[in-house]
């Protein structure tokens, strides 16, 4: 597996070691947003398709779970409480962050990444391998 997953890739999971990860971020570690950003505003189609790519094989590699994020009171955005991820479909997912791309609202959270198990130990090999090579 472990040639399957790209250097950009292996920086997502690392991040996904210490928290979850928001589209903006997904981006930027998969290469395809600078940090700060070429242009302001959302990504374009083809960068949100090649995003998709790399997160539909992680995910079939069972490395990551895509989804969104939902208090766990059920209440309204745009507060501090409480959030749990819940994985839904890539394809639905896919379809939202186009939307939100292509309103520009609040695009950078419309989708976001988790670990698995696996995806954890992977990027805990690679912290290792990288700090041995030092």
């Amino acid at each position: 597996m472990a040639d399957r997953v790209s250097s950009a890739e292996t920086e997502l999971l690392i991040d996904g070691l210490t928290d979850d990860v928001a589209l903006v971020w997904v981006l930027i570690h998969l290469g395809l947003r600078g940090n700060p950003p070429d242009t302001s505003g959302p990504p374009t189609s083809e960068v949100v398709r090649d995003a998709f790519v790399h997160l539909e094989r992680m995910s079939d590699a069972g490395l990551i779970r895509v989804g969104r994020m939902e208090y766990l009171d059920g209440g309204p955005p745009g507060r501090v409480s409480p959030v749990r991820h819940v994985v839904e479909p890539i394809r639905e997912v896919r379809d939202r962050v186009q939307q939100f791309c292509e309103s520009g609202s609040d695009w950078e959270w419309s989708c976001w990444v988790v670990n698995t198990e696996a995806g954890n130990e992977f990027a805990r090999r690679a912290l290792a391998d990288e700090s041995e090579t030092r």
